[in-house]
């Protein structure tokens, strides 16, 4: 049980520390979780296709994939994102990465510190997610 605890520890310490490193480096201005946008609209098949991309890498060097999985690869801690793109839409699941607790009140993800891009593009990854 010791080390159970220890491992989820620290693993939110990676995740906790990945997102300071990143917001200490990219300093952004406090992002408001209504703000309604759809990125993957009114844009070129290949801007939007790398809008998906950028989302990817941004899920990928978050460490999302701790304790998220999609398709079977990633963590167990949190839900699957298989479907996620059909049970949400784009502001809500922009409204989650910002401020987790809109879902589950006890959750342990820390809210999204990215850039307003990065957002995006994670915003239009998950949302492909169908």
């Amino acid at each position: 049980m010791r080390w159970l605890t220890a491992c989820l520890l620290s693993c939110l310490l990676f995740v906790g520390c990945k997102h300071q490193t990143q917001t200490d480096a990219n300093p952004t201005p406090p992002r408001d979780a209504t703000v309604r946008r759809n990125p993957t609209r009114e844009q070129t098949p290949t801007k939007a296709a790398n809008l998906l991309e950028r989302g990817k890498r941004v899920y990928d060097e978050t460490g999302c994939a701790t304790c998220h999985a999609i398709g079977g690869i990633g963590g167990t801690i949190g839900p699957k994102l298989d479907g996620v793109g059909k049970k949400y839409d784009e502001a809500k699941l922009r409204q989650i990465l910002l401020k987790p607790t809109t879902l589950n009140p006890n959750t342990l993800m820390p809210a999204f510190e990215g850039s307003e891009e990065d957002l995006e593009a994670l915003v239009a990854y998950l949302k492909s997610l169908r």
